[in-house]
């Protein structure tokens, strides 16, 4: 657990970071899935993964996602597609201009706005993904 949250402190300034017992209790949750980037055995990326919705109990909610920057872009739907969901969900801030990007380029669409998510007067975009199954 300290290799990840050193990739959440490299990612995430202190006010909008995940503390250290949310992060354990979400990695230990058997609903859960921790996706590991490794790249030549060095984590460089993880994300968590509910393997529900509280609106779509079908669909994959990714709780957090973190990538050192040049390692980023390397997918986690997979995990999801593995786990039998149909969907996945997110949120995104509304000032996160990089990751809005990101997922409307990936095929996410908006489906709502959380208003003061994060607190600190910063709203969220909610965004949802259908997943085509296997074959």
């Amino acid at each position: 657990m300290r290799a990840l949250y050193a990739i959440e402190e490299a990612c995430f300034e202190p006010a909008v970071r995940f503390s250290r017992s949310l992060m354990r209790s979400l990695a230990q949750d058997s609903d859960c899935r921790v996706w590991l980037g490794i790249v030549d055995d060095v984590r460089v990326g993880f994300a968590i993964l509910g393997l529900w919705s509280e609106d779509d109990p079908s669909a994959a909610y990714i709780w957090t996602i973190e990538v050192l920057p040049g390692f980023r872009r390397m997918g986690v739907e997979e995990s999801a597609r593995e786990a039998e969901c149909s969907a996945i969900v997110l949120h995104v801030s509304e000032r996160n201009a990089e990751g809005l990007a990101l997922y409307e380029s990936a095929g996410y669409v908006k489906t709502g706005v959380e208003v003061e998510y994060y607190g600190r007067r910063e709203d969220a975009f909610r965004y949802r993904k259908a997943l085509e199954r296997n074959p």
